[in-house]
């Protein structure tokens, strides 16, 4: 009988060690101390001197003179958009959107998904002296987000069941609120436009269109976020429409065409998304 050799072992731990710092600093919602990683990676402090001393001359990472904190540079966002359909498709779209802002007086930001999670990756900001902003870089929960919703509509069924298999937002929602979500996500999918007031705070109304073509690996949101009671805010019919506008605009800068093969997408007349229920009041 031939003896069975134990399979060999290729792990590197200072790679694992560097990567799950990358890990944990993507998903801290603020920069974090030397003593807090080591904390919650369980390792020393002097295990990790060397490792974040790397990671910061590689330029993953930057450390807060100051506070001598961590947080994550834009090499690895840089890295992942790098000679890709989205990195062509957000070019094209800057131009479009900072025009958007202009004329609908708004601030407008695009969103993409990753690592089943939303986020933001360009932003145009408002003329006003009074806008709301969102930073780039931020990241929120699909489920319960106009843009995230938007997306997920935009996904095949077989895809869209996959991911939300594996998202924890969607698995602590209960059966009627999993209902009211996809009840939704349908509805998007026959108007084109996602909007929900007082979603994400009070006062706010959130608008969503897509941008690009899932067919060809580049697909994003773009929406406009209003202050409800401001004096400029402008009619929700008029803001889908200036969106829409802006929406065609970039898939004519990028050469895209839409599912059935036009030269310029078609989106539908524009029909309100409006919450059924406040069941995902939260962002």
């Amino acid at each position: 009988m031939t003896e069975q050799r134990p399979a060999p072992n290729y792990s590197v731990p200072a790679l694992e060690k560097g990567l799950a710092v990358i890990e944990l600093l993507a998903r801290a919602s603020e920069p974090l101390s030397l003593s807090q990683i080591s904390d919650m990676m369980a390792n020393s402090t002097s295990q990790l001197f060397r490792t974040m001393n790397c990671l910061v001359e590689s330029g993953y990472v930057i450390k807060d003179e100051i506070h001598g904190k961590y947080s994550l540079t834009l090499k690895l966002f840089e890295l992942a958009n790098r000679h890709s359909p989205m990195k062509h498709l957000l070019h094209v779209a800057n131009l479009p959107i900072q025009e958007l802002a202009r004329t609908i007086r708004e601030s407008c930001h695009i969103s993409i998904i990753q690592h089943g999670q939303l986020l933001v990756v360009g932003q145009a900001e408002s003329p006003e002296k009074v806008q709301i902003s969102v930073s780039v870089g931020t990241s929120f929960p699909l489920v319960s987000t106009v843009s995230g919703r938007l997306l997920l509509a935009a996904m095949d069924d077989i895809s869209l069941s996959a991911l939300l298999a594996d998202d924890k937002d969607y698995q602590q929602l209960s059966d009627a609120e999993r209902n009211c979500l996809l009840d939704r996500i349908e509805t998007i999918r026959e108007t084109g436009v996602s909007t929900a007031a007082d979603e994400s705070f009070i006062g706010l109304q959130d608008t969503a269109v897509l941008i690009g073509n899932p067919a060809v690996g580049a697909v994003a949101a773009i929406a406009i976020t209003q202050l409800t009671a401001s004096r400029q805010s402008g009619d929700s019919v008029e803001v889908v429409e200036a969106l829409l506008r802006c929406a065609r605009q970039i898939n004519r800068r990028a050469g895209l065409t839409d599912f059935a093969g036009q030269p310029i997408p078609v989106f539908p007349e524009p029909v309100i998304d409006q919450p059924k229920e406040h069941a995902h009041a939260r962002i």
